[in-house]
């Protein structure tokens, strides 16, 4: 996490192509530029080609040596394994990290909103056909207005439906350079009139396109029109463009005091566990029950709150072997982070305003690393690191000062963004918050859940969508890079 006196400084570097809502009005405080409050901020065309310089040797006499690594491909260097860190105040109630699987191995959980007293919240995750004679399904693909899009198909035989058994076609089709999914019904051949097919590309533009109509040719040469239910997603809508499920790979509950294969760690070495030296100072340690120092084995987080500028840091409960996680600081607490071009993040947490004073008080802040950075040594000298040659920071929420109940987001790489939209501040209650990493179409987005949002143990790019476009009128920022 970088100082936040530099902000206002690296902000004026940020490049890419804005789709904020700032023609609606902004602020400026502290050299910070604010604009609209949204729901959701998503980046595509996250990823580059670069080198960064690895750390392949941190010397007793305080020297480090390091050797350039090339990196490449969407999401790049962001692709790589990440640390998960936290800053108070803060109080996590639940984590949930996601992998994504290509396989369907497991039966996916239902993926639903919990039912409260004063609020009734309908299941998230629906059968995607009710037609009771479909009996399996086909892919279609066409290519729309230049996107490769797919949807299921459902075939009946004739107009009449006395044909064969329905069969159920996923059609795959391209609209406006991006690859999409949705189910469609073929009741067999074409009448003399050719069915329209309506468009779901919509470009970043803040009211959504007027839905276009245009002949269609899948696969096997078949006349189709996409179904009502569920509706094809808008390239605009979707928040995931990555198939299979997301199978759960750790899990934090505060309440119920359980964690499965996540371990909390800190910059607390000689605490317990790590090590300290007077060159590099304090390494990774295992993080004691309240966030504020290290402990001697790993902890379950205290279901409280997490003080201002005290940091904890969630990675795997994988400890590195051998070279598993390339080079790290000899004595260090070194675990594996979270790796893969496709990943996701769900949490739930409060910030609530302690009103503190001074260096980091009261700014809290969620963000990820390249887990070398941490391994190696996350606060110190340059020469020490990766971050400074931009092996990748992504701030997913962070108050830039004292007090400010506005969140903003930003990516450092060797091609750095920033977002001059704002998340407003859970200060009184609890922001249930999706973090998800798609390397089909090199997004990152940060999205708002409903409240009731359960983190299941599987998820499909479909339960997300709809998770995430489930409030009519949703506001959300968009940035290009």
């Amino acid at each position: 996490m970088l100082p936040s006196i530099v902000f206002g400084l690296v902000a004026v570097l940020l490049v890419g192509v804005q789709g904020d809502l700032c023609e609606k009005g902004s602020t400026q405080i502290e050299g910070n530029v604010y604009c609209q409050p949204v729901e959701a901020i998503r980046y595509s065309n996250v990823g580059a080609s670069g080198t960064y310089n690895e750390v392949t040797k941190m010397g007793i006499d305080g020297t480090c040596a390091s050797t350039p690594k090339d990196f490449n491909g969407p999401l790049a260097p962001l692709d790589e394994e990440l640390s998960l860190h936290f800053r108070g105040p803060v109080h996590l109630k639940q984590l949930a990290t996601y992998q994504l699987s290509t396989t369907n191995r497991f039966k996916r959980d239902t993926l639903q909103e919990k039912k409260h007293k004063r609020h009734r919240h309908q299941i998230i995750h629906q059968a995607r056909v009710n037609n009771p004679i479909v009996e399996r399904q086909e892919v279609v693909t066409a290519t729309i207005d230049g996107r490769v899009v797919s949807w299921i198909n459902q075939y009946t035989g004739g107009p009449g439906g006395d044909g064969p058994k329905a069969t159920n076609q996923i059609v795959t089709a391209t609209i406006d350079g991006v690859v999409q999914t949705w189910v469609n019904n073929w009741f067999g051949e074409s009448t003399s009139a050719s069915p329209k097919t309506v468009s779901t590309a919509t470009p970043v533009a803040p009211q959504p396109k007027v839905p276009s109509s245009g002949p269609v040719v899948p696969i096997h040469q078949q006349n189709v029109v996409p179904t009502s239910s569920p509706k094809a997603p808008s390239a605009e809508h979707r928040v995931s463009s990555s198939t299979g499920n997301f199978e759960r790979t750790g899990y934090y509950n505060a309440e119920e005091q359980t964690v499965d294969n996540l371990v909390f760690l800190g910059n607390y070495g000689g605490q317990g566990s790590g090590v300290f030296d007077y060159h590099f100072g304090a390494s990774l340690a295992y993080a004691n029950r309240s966030g504020t120092g290290g402990a001697s084995s790993p902890q379950i987080l205290s279901d409280e709150i997490v003080p201002s500028d005290a940091e904890i840091i969630v990675m795997l409960d994988k400890k590195c072997k051998g070279d598993s996680c390339g080079y790290v600081r000899p004595g260090t607490v070194a675990h594996h982070g979270f790796d893969g071009s496709d990943k996701l993040f769900l949490m739930e947490f409060s910030m609530p305003s302690d009103g503190k004073s001074g260096f980091n008080a009261d700014m809290p802040a969620i963000w990820l690393l390249n887990a070398k950075i941490p391994r190696t040594l996350q606060y110190g000298k340059a020469e020490c690191s990766c971050w400074e040659s931009g092996c990748g920071e992504f701030d997913i929420v962070e108050a830039l000062h004292s007090g400010s109940t506005y969140l903003k987001s930003t990516i450092h790489t060797n091609a750095p963004a920033g977002d001059s939209d704002y998340i407003l501040r859970p200060s009184s209650s609890t922001m249930k918050l999706a973090v998800i990493f798609s390397s089909a179409d090199s997004s990152i987005h940060v999205e708002m859940l409903p409240s009731g949002t359960e983190f299941a143990a599987q998820l499909s790019a479909g339960d997300l969508d709809k998770l995430c476009n489930s409030a009519a009128g949703r506001t959300v920022s968009r940035l290009h890079l």
